[in-house]
């Protein structure tokens, strides 16, 4: 009986991945969230004028609903960036009610409203209280749900 021969196969990943020069995952990871982080401040200035925005829809009550959704949309994404959890959460409610008018033909600007002040509450207490403010996203959901999908 012969003896089992292995073959090595060589991968060119293998061989790039071994090259010196290239960075771990971890250190692409750190180096993303420092440039990041240059950038939030101006981020929190286009949420706070996104979310003045909306107000002024909210005053007015003479937007579409998909310019209420869009506004929103965008919120939720540079939010997501940023990690800014409840405005996200708030912002994915917001939405959510706005398909759901849309789908059932109506436009009830006092629940929109109700999401648009939570907005501005959620953005100027980010990252304090937080289990008071999940309360308020829970409220949130709350008026949401009472329109089924």
């Amino acid at each position: 009986m012969s003896e089992a021969q292995f073959v090595r196969v060589k991968y060119r990943l293998t061989e790039q991945v071994a090259q010196p020069g290239g960075m771990t995952a971890g250190l692409a990871s750190e180096r993303a969230q420092r440039e990041l982080a240059a950038y939030a401040g101006d981020a929190m200035k286009s949420l706070g004028a996104m979310i003045s925005r909306m107000e002024a829809m909210s005053r007015e009550q003479t937007a579409s609903l998909d310019s209420v959704y869009e506004e929103a949309s965008t919120i939720l994404d540079i939010a997501g960036v940023f990690d800014k959890r409840m405005l996200c959460d708030a912002c994915y409610s917001l939405c959510e009610l706005v398909d759901r008018q849309r789908t059932h033909q109506r436009q009830d600007w006092v629940a929109i409203v109700v999401h648009v002040n939570a907005l501005r509450l959620l953005w100027s207490k980010d990252g304090q209280e937080p289990d008071s403010l999940k309360s308020v996203v829970d409220g949130l959901w709350t008026i949401t749900d009472r329109l089924a999908p």
